[in-house]
């Protein structure tokens, strides 16, 4: 899982809390065991051990009035007990102790508490485990006197105390990591709802018109960098249908008015009696069939594009014979490229085999190529046709000897609305023409393959597929 990921940073932020509070929770478990569980077993072992150090003491007088027989009888049963061991005499003195580094204290008191039956002792001792530091067993013989004490220490009373004081560092670590993990998962949380805020700020933008900014996709995490990613290219996109619908409108007052205005001239030369002049009006009249003609032309482009857009650009399929299809298409741009004085090379394969075409759609898409070819041709170049079936392929080839098209404009030449640079081509039509062409060679299951370098010229190539028969 990448760290940069949305999803990494809300795993994150949902477990780190219980990163930091676990390992805790597990000591203040341990903690419970050993002081609640461990502790108190051991304070009542001691409890059961001094009871009967304190009922073998009492059969052995001796040892209260003879310090040797005492240290003896420690150093005899000190080995099997867990605990320091201290005699004490009835005034609370140290007579004797199992830990030799003690022997100073011998003759100190030890003890000053009231004197107790060994019930009450042990009853005392039972409770108070485990906070009891020592326990203290009154030693009796039979005849009810007091010889002396028992006394033994808890020998895990310090580990106690200091389990004590880790319980309340462990409370204080517990709520601090809280605090850390919630301060955390607030950062994480502020900082996806700002980068969420920004995208929908730039939406509600988009989707009201308002000035419009692309979003910063650096340093975002990945979910998040895809849906800056998504919008500025959906926010691109409209930005170039909006340049295009302006482009449009714009190509249209141009083109449209133009021939009407032509056309209007026209009619008010004969009306105003160039009607009179046979040779004038059939002039006149040439002329503006030539106007509505380009004009049909228009409105064929601006049909295509409509098909295009709805998605409903059909094919009627059907055989065409190939080499006179290609013969009628190319001569009636012949004479146009002649009175240009342009040279024309046509070379058509003959024998061609007749291939299930949409005849008409496709003749559209070549007569854009050879029109753009003539137009964008200088008077003295070259316009050299080529037809024929290459590898299954049947390939249609216009080569011009014009300015060419710059590399620059090569990757776009197919998007609508666009035409050559100023300096280099006339700034006449929609800008749909190659648009139109690719799509309906696409449509035939074919392509368009372009050729060209600034200063020598271009050649564009149709090539679709032949169907095996």
């Amino acid at each position: 899982m990448k760290p940069r990921s949305l999803r990494f940073r809300l795993i994150l932020g949902n477990l780190l809390p219980l990163f930091l509070v676990l390992p805790f929770v597990g000591l203040l478990m341990i903690y419970l065991l050993e002081t609640q569980g461990v502790v108190a077993s051991v304070s009542r072992d001691l409890s059961r051990q001094a009871i009967l150090v304190a009922d073998t003491a009492s059969v052995q007088p001796d040892i209260w009035v003879d310090k040797n027989s005492a240290q003896k009888y420690l150093q005899r049963i000190s080995p099997r007990l867990s605990a320091r061991v201290m005699l004490l005499d009835t005034g609370g003195r140290i007579l004797v102790t199992s830990n030799p580094a003690d022997e100073g204290l011998i003759g100190t008191i030890a003890y000053t508490g009231e004197y107790q039956s060994v019930e009450e002792a042990i009853e005392k001792a039972s409770t108070e485990a485990p906070n009891a530091r020592e326990v203290v067993i009154p030693v009796v013989r039979g005849d009810g006197l007091l010889l002396g004490f028992v006394k033994m220490d808890n020998p895990i009373m310090d580990i106690y105390q200091r389990s004590l004081q880790l319980r309340q560092v462990t409370i204080w670590v517990v709520g601090a990591g809280l605090v850390v993990g919630i301060a955390l998962g607030w950062v994480f949380s502020r900082d996806l709802t700002r980068q969420l805020q920004a995208a929908t700020r730039a939406v509600t933008s988009l989707s009201t018109g308002q000035s419009l900014s692309l979003l910063e996709e650096t340093k975002k995490p990945d979910e998040i960098r895809q849906l800056y990613r998504a919008f500025n290219t959906l926010a691109a996109r409209l930005k170039n249908v909006e340049e295009n619908r302006k482009r449009l409108l714009a190509n249209l007052v141009h083109e449209i008015g133009r021939p009407l205005g032509s056309i209007q001239s026209a009619v008010q030369a004969l009306t105003g009696g160039a009607v009179k002049d046979n040779e004038l009006r059939a002039e006149l009249l040439d002329g503006m069939a030539g106007e509505l003609h380009r004009l049909d032309h228009l409105v064929g482009e601006l049909a295509n594009l409509h098909n295009e857009l709805a998605g409903t650009l059909m094919l009627n399929r059907t055989p065409v014979v190939v080499g006179d299809w290609m013969h009628r298409i190319t001569e009636t741009y012949r004479q146009e490229a002649l009175e240009k004085k342009l040279a024309w090379e046509c070379r058509i394969q003959p024998d061609l085999p007749d291939i299930s075409l949409d005849g008409e759609q496709l003749t559209l898409a070549v007569q854009n190529l050879i029109s753009n070819a003539i137009r964008y041709t200088p008077a003295g170049g070259t316009i050299t046709i080529r037809c024929d079936v290459v590898d299954h392929d049947l390939v249609i080839a216009v080569k011009d000897t014009g300015p060419g098209i710059p590399e620059e404009e090569q990757k776009k030449i197919f998007e609508a609305f666009t035409r050559g640079s100023s300096s280099k081509r006339f700034s006449q039509g929609m800008g749909l023409g190659l648009t139109i062409a690719r799509d309906i060679v696409e449509a035939h299951g074919g392509r368009i393959d372009l050729a060209s370098q600034p200063g020598m010229g271009s050649e564009f190539r149709i090539v679709i597929p032949v169907p095996a028969s």
